[in-house]
């Protein structure tokens, strides 16, 4: 990631600043909309990112692009600094440490469920129940369906991985047999 550093000091600013006015989860989701309005409209983003194009001119279109949008005035002044520090390249990323760190505030957690067959809704209710158990935290479960399992279920939270699906075991168990 590049400027790896730099942008992860910026997310913390900025929902240090967030946390400080009640707002952290509505300056996530309009980051992200400025963020996707961006990668939508590159020749807008090369404009921006150029250190060719005259700062007033960047700074016009950008209060165009507000007054159209209305975003929290500590977006809107949060933005223009990053285009003054030539940061805007980094709006990924710096969206990308917003989000873990809003997560975090939040006490909330993202669990990628991967079973061999969809799971209906009950059943839904109690690996989410389980897991938000496990972690003590709120649970958003997003839900794959991969036959090759055969049974059982993959759950992934954060860089955690725990594999109860029957080809993991099947796996773990030819390992054990060969004496790998």
């Amino acid at each position: 990631m590049r400027g790896g550093a730099a942008a992860r000091r910026y997310a913390k600013a900025l929902i240090d600043l967030a946390r400080r006015d009640g707002i952290i989860v509505e300056i996530g989701a309009q980051l992200q909309q400025y963020q996707a309005l961006l990668q939508a409209n590159t020749n807008l983003q090369k404009a921006l990112e150029n250190p060719g194009v005259d700062i007033q001119v960047k700074t016009s279109i950008m209060t165009t692009i507000f007054e159209r949008t209305q975003p929290a005035p500590l977006l809107s002044n949060f933005l223009l600094l990053l285009m003054y520090k030539g940061r805007l390249p980094q709006l990924d990323a710096i969206c990308t440490h917003y989000a873990r760190m809003a997560s975090d505030e939040l006490r909330r957690v993202v669990a990628q469920v991967t079973t061999a067959v969809e799971m209906d809704a009950q059943q839904r209710q109690v690996v989410t129940q389980k897991i938000a158990a496990a972690t003590q935290k709120d649970v958003q479960l997003e839900a794959h369906v991969d036959p090759t399992l055969i049974g059982g279920l993959v759950v992934r939270v954060n860089n955690v991985i725990l594999d109860g699906s029957v080809r993991g075991q099947l796996t773990r168990m030819r390992k054990a047999l060969i004496g790998g």
